[in-house]
């Protein structure tokens, strides 16, 4: 699948944006999906998921700590005044870049919904997450790819706004998903620098063998460096620790490979990183 979204124009795509009202919001942060927005004359929706109602009789599950039942409209209320200041915080951060923002409110389970969002206009969406959910955030990724067919891929926000030099980093696992990677990541680059890659293989005949096969793939692409990383020799977190040291400002990666498995890996890197990861298939 090539991570791909649709520019505002063709009408078949978007970035879509989830936002959790609950957790801090800043300009600083969304500078990725807007970033990613305008590589791709794209547009960003961003969508708030209401998920308090559970599956056995609609119980709202925030308000069971509530002491009386006149609690109740103050904690729903709360709760939309925290997504529109995500809206209000959205808006600002795209009008920088002069990124149309449009907002969507839905019930029930946020994967099925955004899912729905997809489908309806699609099947050119990238989805943003402002953060991992701290309920069930090691699942959702997995989630997602799972159930969100209409998406091309998956963006991470970084957890804290950071000021870095413009280095945009790709983390190469099988050459057969290089060259979409590698678009993407051209996209993301700022003009003039290069795209660093990053090989990822346990053992140094397979870290030869991709070298090879990623050096003939990139022949013809003067904006990109090889980093000398080699090969992880089974070390968890060894490629991506590599990768944060190289302090990039975004990250492109497949989900479920060797160096980001699973979302708990996923965490864990976002957090070493401290920078926007763009997830593939």
């Amino acid at each position: 699948m090539i991570a791909h979204v649709a520019a505002a124009s063709e009408l078949s795509g978007r970035v879509v944006l989830w936002f959790d009202p609950e957790s801090i919001c800043t300009p600083e942060m969304l500078d990725a999906p807007v970033r990613l927005a305008a590589a791709y004359d794209a547009e960003i929706e961003t969508i708030v998921v209401d998920q308090s109602a559970d599956n056995g009789g609609g119980v709202p599950i925030r308000n069971v700590a509530c002491r009386t039942a006149s609690d109740v409209p103050g904690v729903e209320h709360r709760f939309k005044l925290l997504a529109q200041r995500c809206r209000r915080t959205a808006e600002r951060a795209g009008s920088v870049r002069r990124i149309q923002v449009r907002h969507a409110f839905a019930q029930g389970d946020a994967v099925d919904r955004i899912s729905e969002m997809c489908l309806a206009r699609g099947p050119w969406n990238i989805v943003a997450l402002a953060h991992i959910p701290a309920v069930g955030g090691y699942s959702v990724m997995g989630s997602l790819l799972a159930n969100v067919s209409g998406a091309t891929g998956f963006l991470l926000c970084a957890d804290e706004p950071v000021t870095k030099k413009p280095r945009v980093v790709v983390i190469v696992e099988d050459a057969d998903r290089l060259p979409s990677m590698l678009r993407a990541a051209e996209r993301l680059s700022e003009p003039g620098n290069a795209v660093h890659v990053v090989l990822g293989a346990e053992t140094a005949a397979e870290y030869a063998e991709l070298e090879e096969q990623t050096r003939l793939l990139t022949a013809d692409a003067p904006a990109v460096t090889f980093a000398s990383v080699g090969p992880t020799y089974g070390v968890p977190g060894a490629l991506t620790d590599a990768v944060a040291r190289m302090k990039p400002s975004f990250v492109v990666a497949r989900f479920g490979g060797a160096a980001l498995a699973d979302g708990r890996e996923l965490s864990r890197a976002s957090a070493a990183m401290r920078a926007p990861i763009l997830l593939v298939r």
